[in-house]
């Protein structure tokens, strides 16, 4: 398996890529916009600044009411505007982007606002406001951030509108940079990961006699590389008489094959010259019988066999049937263990003597 997965790492590269450059272009290039213009105003004088904000508000319907008499007055005092006839007050915050505008200024804008009967009042800030400033602004009109750059954003210069978007767009363009990079990281180690979260194929199974003596610590019976899985050559010896003689050898494994219709066990063709191939038939067999667990040499005279559940005659029948097809074996000492949690003892039998 390779051990790099360039879809991966291509997929979450383009993911996150394209994600990032869609949500910083569409949207926060206009927050940024927004942020520079308003860093920007930040460093204009108090008097340029309420200046500024007065001539922006004359296109809501404000009028300056002795904007210059107003503004001796200084940075803590409320400039008064007219608006349909009705007094208004307009209060100007100069600072940072850390800097807050607390409730309490707020609070007291709006208790100005009633002491002097205006009809409201205005409190316009290159700062922002505190979570519970809204709460107390009542009968005023809070500025800050985007709602005071579309306020003051059609009286600047269009050179100055310009290098703020020039501004903004570069900055941008500096995030997208270093967001594709990070997602280019990103799906290199995505690429190096995924192929260890595959799973490698599986190796060839071992033959069933095999798994289970090395299981249970018994000997293994090798089976040769030569030896067919599911016949082997005939014993030396006379052939059958005729084919009656023949039918009748096979009709001998035919209970064991039966005897569990929904895992049969694999047919038995007769003893071979191979000792070790007929034990590993033996295994296959038995293994096959219904109750049956597993089943292993544990000496080349012991067979050992695992029950699901207690033996009974026919199951010893069944299991002498398969014994009975090879000579050198059929008095091979048999040891069944019984089923976990069961009261039986372990029993040992011989099919045939020696």
């Amino acid at each position: 398996m390779s051990s790099f997965s360039l879809w991966a790492a291509a997929a979450v590269t383009l993911t996150i890529g394209l994600a990032s450059t869609a949500y910083l272009w569409s949207y926060r290039r206009h927050r940024t916009e927004v942020s520079t213009g308003i860093a920007g105003l930040a460093k204009m004088r108090w008097r340029e600044f309420a200046r500024l904000i007065v001539e922006a508000l004359r296109e809501r319907g404000f009028e300056a009411e002795s904007v210059e008499e107003s503004l001796a007055r200084g940075t803590q005092a409320e400039l008064r505007l007219l608006r349909a006839g009705k007094p208004w007050l307009l209060s100007c915050k100069l600072g940072d982007a850390d800097y807050k505008v607390s409730a309490a200024t707020v609070a007291e804008l709006a208790d100005a606002v009633r002491f002097n009967g205006a009809a409201g009042g205005l409190l316009v800030t290159t700062g922002r406001f505190d979570g519970h400033s809204e709460r107390v602004a009542d009968g005023l009109d809070l500025y800050s951030g985007e709602t005071l750059w579309e306020l003051v954003e059609p009286l600047l210069p269009a050179s100055t509108r310009h290098e703020v978007i020039a501004a903004a767009q570069k900055r941008s363009i500096q995030t997208i940079v270093a967001a594709w990079a990070g997602a280019i990281v990103l799906g290199l180690i995505v690429g190096f990961v995924v192929p260890h979260l595959i799973p490698h194929a599986a190796p060839a199974a071992l033959p069933a006699t095999e798994t289970a003596a090395a299981r249970d610590g018994g000997d293994v019976v090798p089976v040769p590389a030569d030896a067919p899985p599911a016949a082997v050559m005939p014993p030396e010896g006379p052939a059958p008489a005729d084919d009656a003689a023949a039918d009748d050898q096979a009709s001998d494994v035919q209970p064991a094959v039966a005897a569990r219709p929904a895992a049969a066990a694999p047919a038995v063709s007769g003893a071979s010259a191979n000792p070790a191939a007929d034990r590993a038939f033996v295994i296959r067999a038995i293994a096959g019988l219904n109750g049956v667990e597993r089943a292993l040499w544990s000496t080349p005279s012991n067979l050992l066999i695992y029950r699901l559940t207690d033996a009974g005659k026919q199951d010893i029948d069944n299991i002498c049937q398969v014994l009975d097809r090879y000579p050198e074996l059929r008095s091979s000492r048999v040891q069944l263990q019984p089923p976990p949690g069961s009261t039986t003892r372990v029993r040992f039998f011989q099919c045939r003597a020696y």
